[in-house]
């Protein structure tokens, strides 16, 4: 007659079968927080590289369409940039205001505002904004000058964020806009 019970073999059989178990689990899941935190990094890589300067690029395109005047109003070093221009299907000038600021939690953002209504975050983490003017003939880019006789056919965006990733975005501005110093 055997005795009911577990013997100490098999109770160590069971805790090792146990172990390699939770082992199996714990690496899975590992595996699986590595791999979301690639595809997460990818995925800010790649909005960073297309959705930025798309986001940009139109709302900068948008300057000096239609009017007379410049079409950029720029603060000094390129930190806050305002563009005005007239909108697809509009008779009346917008206006497009594009700066890095801090929302209010304290987190750093990319906003857009169109004057008179309340900004609205754009971007998250971004830390850095400027606007450079297009290249001199040495192919150097420089801060834009408040004149209204030069006209940008191009202008550099950089955008720094919270990580340390810093971009620069070169684009295209098909009204060649002149600047002003925002008011």
């Amino acid at each position: 007659m055997r005795r009911r019970g577990l013997t100490l073999l098999e109770v160590l059989v069971a805790v090792a079968i146990g172990s390699l178990v939770l082992s199996l689990a714990a690496a899975t899941g590992q595996s699986s927080r590595r791999l979301s935190a690639t595809i997460d990094a990818r995925a800010i890589a790649a909005q960073r590289a297309t959705a930025v300067p798309l986001l940009l690029g139109r709302a900068l395109a948008l300057a000096g369409r239609g009017l007379d005047g410049c079409g950029l109003q720029v603060a000094d070093g390129g930190l806050r940039t305002r563009v005005r221009g007239v909108d697809l299907g509009d008779a009346d000038p917008a206006t497009l205001e594009v700066f890095a600021g801090l929302d209010g939690g304290g987190r750093p953002a990319l906003y857009h505002r169109t004057p008179p209504h309340a900004r609205q975050p754009w971007l998250e983490d971004v830390t850095g904004f400027r606007v450079l003017a297009a290249r001199d003939e040495a192919g150097v880019w420089r801060p834009i000058e408040h004149d209204a006789v030069s006209r940008w056919a191009a202008l550099r965006v950089e955008v720094s964020w919270t990580d340390g990733d810093e971009r620069a975005y070169d684009l295209r501005l098909p009204h060649a806009p002149c600047a002003e110093p925002l008011p």
